[in-house]
């Protein structure tokens, strides 16, 4: 089954805006074995979008498009699907009193554009939009699919999860589908590739894929077949070849984050952490709190910026900042040490670095440099890392390494722990 996707709107030409929805839509996809065979951005130009949709219409059975339905001038979607598939704009009296009602909920009188949002093309089914104001529509051209979405990214997934998923399941019942993926960190694309040689010929019926990511690269494998229970024996024999090949860089399979993991792992030791940010600036802690229930395990955190607050929060040293200055192994490690203490944690994470673009010192101290620390009762421990990329991309990737510096010091996923759930 073709599948085209197709997102609107001229911010994403012009980057004011991340187009975060062609990857939602690719995971989403690969869910029931299916990917997209194009991928086309639009701005919002009517004439335009007319095009692209009169193109993926004639090359591909499935489309699904995001964006441009909201009530603002610029919000073409709705106008041009009637213009180009020939279906008069109706106004939808219980589409348009759920979005009066959505308003109301939220103590606001509906403006008169937002009318605009409760014009359905004849024939078109409505997809309810949970989340916000614009509904979605669906509708048959000749032998395609069509679905639009809105293109607020949380509003498109709950309705890609809630509808169209469901609708492009059903149209491939009986053919079952398997997607898993490994999820690695502290190793390049190149690399894992090359511990990854041969695993293709040795696994023909699956296909490989790598995705790189600021806290790693994922490793995913598909296939589709009409026999359910052979295609479950490949995958979980394949999925054991990828972590086992991957080694300590594995730490999940699925969606599982660093986060998850740690948090699972702290949990079943019954321990607790704190984290000691500089450069970073609170983002480990951010990434730990994101996971639910980290009440239970987590400390909390000091953010120590100047070399003053090093001291006085976290207890470094004056002469050890001044003889190996504040991004070194020693501050790292007594930075760790210091919140460990001071929170009353089983142990602790620290990070110091230089994010960039200026700050760097010497030829010694490059920008993207960073220590991560690393403290138990029974000692400090650090690692040395240069990241490349943008600030925030440094900022990033530094986070993402003390969550698996944290995961890999208490021991987790060093052995295979069986397959995972199956897609």
């Amino acid at each position: 089954m073709s599948v085209e996707v197709i997102t609107i709107g001229s911010e994403l030409l012009n980057g004011l805006v991340r187009n975060t929805n062609v990857d939602l839509i690719g995971d989403l996809l690969a869910e029931v074995g299916l990917e997209a065979a194009y991928h086309t951005t639009v701005g919002d130009d009517g004439k335009r979008i007319g095009e692209v949709f009169r193109t993926a219409v004639h090359r591909a059975e499935v489309v699904i498009a995001t964006g441009g339905l909201g009530p603002t001038p610029d919000d073409l979607t709705r106008r041009v699907i009637a213009t180009v598939f020939r279906r008069r704009l109706i106004l939808d009296q219980v589409i348009l009193d759920r979005i009066r009602a959505r308003f109301k909920e939220r103590g606001q009188e509906m403006p008169p554009v937002n009318e605009a949002q409760a014009l359905i093309p004849r024939g078109a089914r409505v997809i309810e939009n949970h989340r916000g104001t614009a509904p979605g529509l669906h509708f048959t051209h000749l032998r395609t699919e069509l679905f639009a979405l809105p293109g607020v990214p949380s509003e498109a997934e709950m309705m890609l999860r809630e509808y169209v998923i469901p609708c492009l399941r059903a149209a491939t019942a009986g053919l079952a589908r398997g997607l898993r993926v490994v999820r690695t960190i502290g190793i390049g694309e190149s690399a894992l590739a090359e511990r990854l040689s041969g695993f293709e010929m040795e696994e023909p019926d699956l296909k490989l894929g790598m995705i790189a990511r600021a806290s790693g690269v994922d490793v995913h494998i598909s296939a589709s077949s009409r026999d359910g229970a052979w295609l479950n024996v490949v995958l979980d024999r394949a999925e054991r070849k990828l972590w086992e090949r991957a080694g300590r860089h594995a730490y999940g399979r699925g969606r599982e984050t660093l986060s998850e993991v740690l948090g699972r792992a702290l949990l079943g030791r019954d321990l607790t952490i704190a984290t000691a940010e500089s450069f970073t600036g609170g983002t480990v802690g951010a990434e730990i709190v994101a996971t639910p229930g980290s009440s239970r395990y987590y400390k909390g955190g000091v953010i120590a910026y100047s070399n003053d607050a090093k001291e006085s929060l976290l207890s470094v040293g004056r002469e050890t900042l001044e003889r190996k200055g504040a991004v070194s192994a020693e501050v790292a490690e007594e930075m760790a040490r210091g919140a460990r203490i001071r929170l009353g944690a089983h142990c602790a994470v620290s990070t110091t670095g230089i994010a960039g673009p200026d700050g760097a010192t010497t030829a010694g101290k490059p920008v993207g440099l960073a220590y991560l620390g690393f403290s138990t009762a029974e000692g400090e421990s650090s690692e040395r890392w240069i990241f490349g990329g943008s600030r925030a991309d440094v900022i990033a990737k530094a986070a993402a390494h003390a969550l698996d510096l944290s995961r890999r010091n208490l021991g987790v996923n060093e052995e295979w722990f069986g397959p995972s759930s199956r897609s």
